[in-house]
């Protein structure tokens, strides 16, 4: 307790800290090499842990079950009612609690949950396994994306994100490749209950890793030594957004809700989670629509994973490199997606089809920039928590939409689910032309109000940095976009 204090007040209280560049690139080399290995894996587990559905529709689990296609599609938006109903209290105690040892706990309540959908025998009991797997799942997003705005600047999270984000693209690839091995397991047992056990013991196990080796914040990282932890603090100064505190600023909750940026990323999610729901839940059914076989449907999964991964790896790091590029490459991605939900619903050809749903995917990579977008945004801690719950309610919304508007009696087209893609990409794109309207015109408004300013002014600016000051409330505070 005494280090991690002595670091904070070495910062807030003591002069200012100094460091050369060549210990700060050496710095985050160490933070990279300890903690983005860990929240890649564990991502990636949560990704694969939801892709369990659509692999497990495909080995049977409709048929073992009796599922109709309207309760398969309520069994995939179950979960995110179990994501809705936790995500406002996840936010409350990703600030009460160490955030490392709490996301740890989390994924070992979640494998054990997982494993328990092996023992469902009918609808009810899988909707009520979905449920309280949606509510172990929903630290997992809003606790990396804060994790990440604690441990980086601004200009290095979106990278970042795009780093640990790529384990979706990477469960595709592993999941399955496991999947397939599945297949081909011959038991008594469905394979598809194989599929709950194996993942379920295998994030179980990453979570014990968490639980050991995941650090909570810069201040009380035992990796680090003490000189390196001052400097870790010190070095988000630039950030302006504020540091970890575990008190809960109920006028942040307030500007949270009546800030219009939070209602324009809202949109944005929104937008981007409507056609994920739909994607994510019947990709694997649209894909055996074509006309393959079991086998063949989980092979033809692995490519488009890898795609995917290459696709956020290197938008990612454009946008961390080209300063103000993240919307525009949202709205790049966001209309090739596009041009992929043509392809799939207006084509004949499975060459095509399958190109156009690896180009669907591309709409994901949005998800990253979109949660750097708010570490980047807003500041305040407690105002960055309830944003991010926020984004998370209206994720969840979206996942609870888009499988709804897929309808058996359309299979394997799903006419009016395309439609809705389509559309909803359509408003995506607007939606972040609209926020890099905004946001360049708030800094230049802010930019005009501190010309002149000097002496004092720039006291309290530095002084404002590790404060936990709301970005509205700090003129010096200047958006990305």
């Amino acid at each position: 307790m005494g280090t991690e204090l002595g670091a904070c007040e070495s910062v807030e209280h003591g002069s200012s800290t100094e460091f050369s560049a060549e210990a700060e690139r050496k710095l985050v080399r160490k933070i990279d090499l300890m903690i983005l290995p860990i929240m890649l894996v564990a991502y990636m587990m949560s990704f694969m842990d939801k892709q369990t559905l659509s692999y497990a529709a495909i080995m049977g689990i409709m048929e073992d079950l009796r599922l109709t296609g309207a309760e398969y599609s309520w069994s995939s938006a179950i979960f995110y009612f179990g994501y809705l109903a936790f995500s406002y209290p996840a936010s409350l105690l990703m600030v009460r609690f160490p955030l490392g040892k709490y996301l740890a706990c989390t994924y070992i309540v979640w494998a054990i949950v997982l494993a328990c959908h092996a023992a469902t025998t009918n609808f009810t009991g899988l909707m009520v396994a979905r449920f309280f797997l949606g509510c172990t799942e929903a630290s997992v997003s809003p606790g990396f994306s804060l994790l990440t705005s604690l441990w980086y600047r601004t200009a290095e999270q979106p990278l970042r994100h795009g780093i640990w984000f790529c384990g979706n693209s990477l469960s595709l690839i592993i999941g399955g490749a496991i999947a397939v091995g599945i297949w081909q397991i011959e038991s008594s047992l469905a394979t598809w209950k194989w599929l709950y056990i194996i993942f379920g013991l295998v994030t179980f196990t990453w979570g014990v890793v968490m639980l050991f080796r995941l650090p909570d914040s810069p201040t009380n990282a035992t990796f680090l030594t003490p000189e390196e932890r001052v400097i870790a603090v010190a070095r988000l100064k630039s950030n302006r957004a504020g540091y970890k505190t575990n008190r809960i600023d109920k006028r942040q909750m307030v500007e949270a809700c009546t800030d219009p940026k939070t209602w324009l990323l809202g949109v944005l999610i929104l937008g981007c989670n409507i056609p994920n729901g739909g994607y994510t839940t019947f990709s694997g059914l649209i894909l055996k629509g074509f006309g393959y076989n079991t086998l063949n449907t989980l092979l033809l999964g692995i490519p488009g994973g890898f795609i995917s991964f290459l696709v956020v790896l290197a938008s990612c790091y454009a946008s961390s490199k080209i300063p103000n590029s993240r919307c525009t490459v949202s709205i790049i991605l966001s209309c090739s997606s596009i041009l992929g939900t043509a392809l799939v619903y207006a084509t004949h050809h499975n060459a095509s089809r399958y190109v156009g749903l690896i180009l669907m995917s591309f709409y994901a990579v949005t998800m990253p920039l979109s949660m750097a977008l708010i570490s980047a945004n807003v500041g305040g801690v407690t105002k960055r928590s309830t944003v991010s719950a926020i984004y998370f309610i209206l994720y969840c919304a979206g996942n609870i939409i888009g499988p709804q508007l897929f309808f058996e009696r359309q299979a394997p087209v799903y006419q009016s689910g395309f439609v809705a893609i389509f559309v909803c990409l359509a408003v995506v794109v607007v939606v972040l032309g609209g926020l890099v309207v905004y946001l360049r015109g708030e800094n230049a408004r802010r930019d005009r109000m501190m010309v002149g300013t000097t002496g004092s002014g720039e006291q309290e600016g530095e002084e404002e940095e590790l404060m936990d000051v709301t970005d509205l409330k700090n003129e010096r505070f200047r958006y990305v976009y």
